[in-house]
């Protein structure tokens, strides 16, 4: 039988034993690891809770990561550090909904990070996870049971044993205490394995210019970081657009904020508050611009063009005027000539009816960077308003000559425009030519008022067959128009259908009975089928609602 002491002594023994083998279990660099870890809440749009999960710190700036579905939806999200202190996650630096992870900014003042881990962990390595913060556990000891890469030298990394949805985004380490990856799900219920995504991999996501237009992105309203290249983060904030106002500035000043000698943050707040009709801010903001910016000159060109397009509107401070917007550009032309410029003052012009002046400056264009066919067709519309229809055609086809075919849906404009003025020069025929290229570039958008005007066309040079079809068309695409049941009558009465032509009539009779055309219409076909009682009541119908033909062939 021992004696007491043996016992005492073999229990200490015991307990010796016991605590290396925790301690053994234990990485040193657990406790200090553990302050990098956060937990993780966030809500949607509507208040409500949708996720709670885990993440980690990556770098001392408040950069965490974490999975992306929680994130999806999430309009807000707050994290709470070891200490228990919330913070607020600032924004999102990074997404990828294919691997389920996210890179986010935490507003934090000081943050205790991990390291990553710089090199790959190979197949039979040993490795820890570390526990989400409400754990008491240490971490877990496990083996790399498979490394697989993508995206060229990326990790993903097979576990053997699977973990509960509790560890979900905890961090892979290696014995060194450094990150090698993301803890992920399983990926079925009957998968016996858990898996790893490369940290590095999730710390290499960041925004871009076109991510504004990106679905990962656009899943999670969070506000997201802009990028860190000028242009880049300016083509994000114009791909972002201003439907959302409060969201739009709050890009613009963290945009000034990064970029103070940049014009492009002041142009774009100093823009929304004109369109806000807070024009003194925008005069400040302008101003501010002025003094900060290494391009003076887009500031003013952004000024003017602002005051331009307002005084249009007819909604703009007294001394916002064509004059203070021409004086404007030429400042800026002064400091950096710019086609661009040129463009504005001729259209500057062509609204202080400086027609003459506005055509050659549009002209002047096409031997710049901004040729364009458009040039010529304003060039065309300044000649419009100096009635020289000969020179508007010739700048129309100028304009289409830029096309060849068969035409580009671009060129659509300007064959309707030349067709206007082939209509007014009685060139039916060529201008029938036009709308049939332009029907074929807008066959989608067309409305009754295009097939009523080609077949007014139609009808003067003869083509029959295809003015019929185009009233018909008029018809069936406006019923509620008299005018177009009108027409269709006369149509009708070109190819001697009678029958159809009363019809119609009729029809554009009940839905105007005062429209003095269908009487007579109708009195002309009652008339040719020998109904000679009822033609002239219609005729006398027509007469007494002011039509003097009616009442000639009332005689």
């Amino acid at each position: 039988m021992p004696r007491p002491s043996d016992l005492r002594h073999s229990l200490l023994l015991c307990l010796l034993f016991i605590t290396a083998v925790l301690q053994a279990q234990t990485p040193r660099w657990q406790k200090k690891a553990h302050k990098a870890m956060l937990s993780i809440i966030t809500y949607g749009t509507d208040g409500q809770m949708l996720h709670s999960t885990n993440g980690f710190y990556i770098h001392n700036d408040g950069t965490a990561l974490s999975d992306y579905r929680s994130f999806q939806g999430a309009a807000r999200a707050v994290v709470f550090d070891e200490a228990g202190k919330e913070w607020p996650v600032e924004c999102i630096l990074g997404a990828n909904s294919l691997y389920d992870v996210v890179k986010f900014k935490v507003a934090a003042p000081k943050v205790t990070a991990l390291t990553l881990a710089s090199q790959t962990a190979c197949q039979g390595d040993k490795a820890f996870i570390l526990p989400y913060l409400s754990s008491n556990t240490a971490s877990t000891a496990t083996t790399v049971a498979a490394v697989s890469t993508f995206n060229g030298s990326y990790a993903y990394y097979t576990l053997p044993a699977r973990m509960t949805e509790k560890w979900t985004s905890c961090p892979l380490m290696n014995e060194a205490g450094q990150v090698l990856g993301i803890l992920q799900m399983a990926a079925g219920a009957k998968d016996s394995c858990s898996y790893a995504v490369s940290a590095l991999f999730a710390d290499s996501l960041h925004i871009h210019a076109l991510t504004a237009a990106s679905s990962d992105y656009q899943a999670i309203p969070l506000k997201k970081a802009l990028p860190r290249e000028a242009s880049q983060a300016h083509s994000f904030i114009y791909l972002v657009g201003t439907r959302d106002t409060a969201a739009y500035i709050a890009y613009v000043e963290e945009y000034i904020s990064l970029f103070p000698t940049e014009a492009n943050g002041y142009t774009m707040k100093a823009e929304m508050l004109a369109a806000q009709q807070r024009f003194e801010d925008a005069e400040n903001v302008w101003a501010q611009g002025l003094k900060s910016t290494t391009h003076p000159e887009d500031i003013r060109y952004s000024r003017a063009n602002t005051i331009f397009r307002t005084a249009q509107g007819g909604h703009s401070p007294e001394a916002w005027t064509l004059e203070a917007a021409m004086a404007e550009v030429e400042q800026a032309s002064t400091v950096q000539p710019q086609p661009v410029y040129d463009a504005l003052k001729a259209h500057i012009l062509y609204s202080q009816k400086r027609y003459e002046e506005a055509c050659t400056q549009f002209l002047a264009l096409n031997a710049t960077a901004l040729r364009t066919p458009d040039n010529f067709l304003y060039a065309a519309q300044c000649r419009q308003m100096l009635n020289d229809t000969t020179a508007v055609l010739a700048l129309q086809d100028s304009a289409i000559a830029c096309y060849t075919r068969p035409y580009i849906e671009a060129a659509a404009p300007a064959l309707l425009m030349r067709a206007g003025t082939l209509l007014s020069l009685r060139r039916y025929r060529e201008a029938v030519r036009d709308l049939n290229d332009y029907e074929h570039l807008k066959s989608n958008e067309l409305n009754a008022n295009f097939y009523y005007r080609r077949e007014q066309a139609e009808m003067r040079c003869r083509m029959y067959q295809q003015a019929l079809s185009d009233i018909e068309k008029a018809v069936r695409m406006n019923p509620r128009e008299p005018l177009y049941h009108a027409e269709a009558a006369a149509v009708y009465y070109r190819f001697n259908q009678l029958d159809e032509a009363v019809a119609a009539a009729r029809q554009a009779i009940a839905i105007d009975n005062q429209f003095p055309d269908a009487h007579r219409i109708l009195g002309v076909c009652l008339r040719a089928q020998g109904k000679e009682a009822e033609a002239r009541s219609a005729l006398r119908q027509a007469a007494d609602l002011g039509d003097e033909i009616a009442q000639s062939l009332l005689h």
